[in-house]
């Protein structure tokens, strides 16, 4: 209603020739634009009195009749509230985890050891027959429950007491060892390799 009665008296005054008639419509668009901050100042304040009230949401803790927890957020009968500002956080203290015990040493490993007691290393033997014994022994404990000889690069025999009596050997430079093994055939450990010669008398030669 203001705005009429302004407009009238400007154009009242306008054909009197005090003030032009651009005059009166700047001051219309002036109070228009007045109009206009006013209601995006109402708007604002709408919004932010929106944003407030929506940042605390409310949640509604329910207990059934088993005794049972219910969380909602839509209101029920005998339902409580629980206020939740968005800024709440939950947090949990990790629980301390002990650290590890330490390794317990373990047992140390079997030193399985074997020699041979004869024949010493290069011996020579002499028999026509080509026989000779090779006997081994172990040294420590523990005591492994095989001996294995290794006459020429191939295994020979096994037994349980090391000694080993050998025929049939043809004359000249042969190589041995003797191995412990266990139960399943596996090395524990190895005599030195030795040299041994066998000597034959030969049958041209008048005894």
């Amino acid at each position: 209603m203001m705005r009429y009665i302004c407009l009238t008296s400007l154009l009242i005054i306008s054909s009197n020739g005090v003030l032009p008639l651009q005059a009166a419509m700047l001051s219309l668009e002036q109070d228009n634009s007045q109009q206009e901050t006013q209601a995006n100042e109402t708007e604002r304040d709408a919004e932010a009195t929106t944003t407030l009230s929506s940042s605390t949401t409310t949640i509604y803790k329910v207990v059934g009749e088993d005794g049972s927890i219910t969380f909602t957020d839509k209101p029920q009968k005998n339902a409580e509230p629980l206020a939740f500002d968005d800024k709440t956080q939950n947090v949990v203290t990790a629980a301390k985890v002990p650290p590890p015990p330490p390794l317990k040493p373990g047992a140390p490993k079997p030193n399985y050891r074997v020699v041979i007691k004869s024949p010493a290393p290069e011996a020579t033997i002499r028999n026509n027959l080509g026989e000779l014994t090779i006997s081994a022994a172990q040294t420590g404990a523990p005591k492994a429950p095989t001996y294995r000889l290794i006459f020429d690069n191939a295994p020979f025999a096994s037994n349980s007491s090391g000694v080993f009596k050998l025929s049939g050997i043809h004359r000249g430079a042969h190589t041995f060892k003797v191995e412990l093994t266990n139960n399943t055939g596996k090395t524990l450990a190895s005599s030195p390799e030795q040299t041994l010669y066998l000597h034959q008398a030969s049958a041209l030669i008048n005894n």
